[in-house]
């Protein structure tokens, strides 16, 4: 089970550099999980269990696509596309106080930068 986590690491990370450039990256991306700095952010209990919930909807996709389609290039732009939704629905649940502390955390948040 953690065999295939470590495939899907590698290939998340394959698909946001190989492909990022494909998709216009948005304008405030968020690439790494906010509940490891839910702290320092001040997330409130409903906000991790949301970000829990885009997270955890977001992997359920991209296992879904992985398994159902056959050509890797459409795999790969799928989950540029997928990681960027989520990227969306994440910022989505920032307050504005937490939007400027992320973009503070993140001066440069963009794909290219990884």
């Amino acid at each position: 089970m953690s065999l295939k986590f470590f495939y899907l690491g590698i290939f998340l990370l394959s698909a946001s550099i190989g492909y990022g450039q494909d998709i216009q990256p948005a304008k405030n991306i968020v690439l790494y999980d906010p509940l490891f700095w839910k702290d320092q952010l001040k997330l409130d209990p409903f906000q991790c269990q949301k970000i829990r919930a885009i997270n955890s909807e977001f992997y359920e996709k991209l296992t879904a696509v992985i398994h159902e389609e056959p050509n890797r290039k459409t795999v790969q732009v799928k989950a540029a596309q997928s990681l960027l939704q989520r990227s969306e629905e994440i910022w989505e649940t920032f307050h504005p106080r937490q939007r400027k502390r992320w973009k503070k955390m993140w001066p440069e948040n963009s794909p290219q930068n990884i």
